[in-house]
């Protein structure tokens, strides 16, 4: 990969290989980092730092002010005398079933795989994926319970941002 021999995309499967991650299994599913952080211009400037998320960063820690709270979530545990296993900056995943299935959920098997997760049916249309602006601003930004990374289909799969089945989200 540093020689330039493999390609990004090939460089994090590989990766998400050799941690055990598998398309088999939505909870181990390949994970894939955020690249774009400008999901407000028109058009994207490349020599732009500010066009690209921060990698050396989590997501929780893409701006001074999240990162702050998270830190200063973390240390109330610790000062409330509770039980200092629950310390944690991040009490939710970068990746889960959940997440996989609600990115694929236009596309089959993984709308009833969403609707399995979610008791059967679709989620409010509100808090379904169907932005990928909206999902940037929560996961980087907005959203204290919201750390989540991409998959790889972003990156070679545009089909499954459209609803090609015609399912009624709401």
């Amino acid at each position: 990969w540093q020689k330039r021999e493999i390609s990004n995309f090939d460089y994090l499967i590989y990766l998400n290989t050799l941690a055990g991650r598998s398309y088999n299994d939505y909870m181990q599913y390949p994970v894939f980092p955020w690249v774009l952080a400008d999901y407000h211009s028109e058009t994207l400037n490349l020599t732009n730092p500010h066009t690209f998320r921060d990698l050396s960063k989590p997501m929780g820690a893409q701006t001074v002010e999240r990162k702050r709270k998270f830190i200063q979530r973390y240390n109330e545990v610790e000062k409330s005398e509770g039980d200092l296993s629950a310390q944690c900056h991040y009490c939710t995943h970068y990746s889960s079933a959940i997440i996989v299935a609600s990115y694929l959920v236009r596309m089959e098997p993984f709308t009833q795989t969403f609707c399995s997760l979610q008791g059967g049916s679709f989620d409010v249309a509100d808090r379904m994926f169907h932005s990928v602006k909206s999902t940037w601003e929560s996961a980087s930004r907005d959203n204290m319970s919201d750390v989540r990374e991409l998959i790889p289909e972003f990156f070679y799969l545009p089909e499954f941002l459209t609803n090609a089945n015609h399912f009624e989200f709401g």
